[in-house]
């Protein structure tokens, strides 16, 4: 891999190497407001928008500068940021436009199976992550590339994360450029959208890998976000004084007897070494905001909302039925209607119990859930 070409000057962060997992936070930036959207498949993409939907009511939207994301977050990231141009901000910072352009694409979505076709037909024609990208297309990005994400003029920095096979590391797919730390800056490339989102979401063994060629020949082999850092974490944490991160990575399940044969047995270890990845990030941002090293907040999937100090009246949950969400199979297969508001809902209590928690205590409740059903009984 070259170094950034002569007369191209790499971005600041491009210097340094990604941090490790155990908290190094040794930069303190001044400014700057980041959104971290983790993995999860639909679950996650779900959990997310209930998110951003608490965000843009407080008022928090239009306030990022960066927005990272992996795999299921990729994509809520990804209808967010084609969107942005037309969420129509009023006085108050809230988008007005909110609910047409983000929430019911991503809602119609989550009704349609992706993943088996993609695997069915892409096992015979040799392009898994090709099928995947190609749904994305059809349904939510309709041609978009990378360059009809917003400029700096027009609002946050959106970087769509994947994960590197030739080395390792995080590549950054956004509008000004493609690129690891370790390569040069690839800049301004017409990528599609949808391109760049099934390689973030492209989950091993059956949605990898996914390939990118660049203009000067170099080839980059990708797999999921998450692989490397399921909660998106790099690219905001260390250029961002506040920080919200929104985790729909979901519980562990335990299995009395996990699968031991080579294919699905490979699945469980997979999913073994993300979950200690995932809980070495989360002490990670956790530390970050207990040290008061970054303000922010950090809400997740699988959080006990008898555990938030102010979780709001106006929108019950059980612990029960947080767990029974947070055990929605990672998969981007349809989601019966009732299922996806229950996780939507919860996504937007879970942020709004943390914001008035720990950001803004005199935020107030919100008058319900955004979507008809409330979280109800998840049996």
């Amino acid at each position: 891999m070259s170094s950034a070409p002569e007369g191209l000057s790499p971005t600041p962060e491009s210097r340094t190497p990604d941090l490790p997992p155990d908290p190094a936070l040794a930069a303190l930036p001044k400014s700057g407001v980041g959104l971290c959207l983790s993995g999860g498949g639909y679950r996650a993409m779900l959990f997310h928008l209930g998110s951003l939907w608490r965000l843009n009511e407080a008022g928090r939207l239009k306030t990022l500068t960066r927005v990272a994301s992996v795999s299921g977050g990729s994509i809520t990231a990804g209808v967010l940021g084609r969107a942005w141009p037309r969420l129509d901000f009023g006085p108050d910072g809230v988008a007005r436009a909110f609910t047409t352009e983000v929430a019911d694409p991503i809602l119609a979505l989550a009704g349609k199976t992706v993943d088996v076709p993609a695997v069915l037909l892409g096992l015979i024609t040799g392009g898994v992550s090709k099928r995947v990208a190609g749904a994305y297309d059809r349904h939510l990005f309709h041609g978009a590339t990378l360059q009809d994400l917003p400029d700096d003029t027009e609002g946050p920095l959106f970087i769509i994360l994947a994960t590197d096979l030739t080395d390792g590391v995080l590549v950054r797919m956004c509008r000004p450029y493609v690129r690891s730390y370790r390569t040069r800056e690839f800049r301004t490339l017409s990528l599609p959208l949808a391109k760049a989102v099934a390689a973030s979401s492209a989950f091993p063994p059956f949605l990898s890998p996914a390939r990118l060629n660049m203009p000067d020949g170099t080839r980059f082999t990708l797999t999921d976000g998450g692989v490397y850092d399921n909660l998106g974490l790099e690219p905001v944490v260390k250029n961002c004084a506040t920080i919200y991160v929104s985790d729909g990575g979901g519980s562990f399940p335990i299995q009395a007897k996990p699968a031991t044969d080579w294919l699905m047995g490979t699945v469980r270890v997979l999913l073994t070494i993300q979950s200690e990845v995932g809980r070495l990030r989360r002490r990670q941002v956790v530390g970050a905001l207990a040290s008061k090293r970054r303000t922010g907040g950090f809400w997740a999937i699988d959080t006990e909302p008898s555990g938030i100090p102010k979780h709001a009246s106006t929108l019950p949950i059980t612990d029960a039925q947080a767990a029974a969400l947070a055990a929605t199979p990672t998969r981007l297969a349809a989601i019966p209607e009732v299922q996806r508001h229950r996780i939507v809902n919860w996504g937007y209590a879970a942020a709004d119990s943390v914001l008035r928690s720990f950001v803004d205590p005199a935020l107030p409740e919100p008058a319900g859930f955004p979507l008809p059903g409330g979280v109800g009984d998840t049996r």
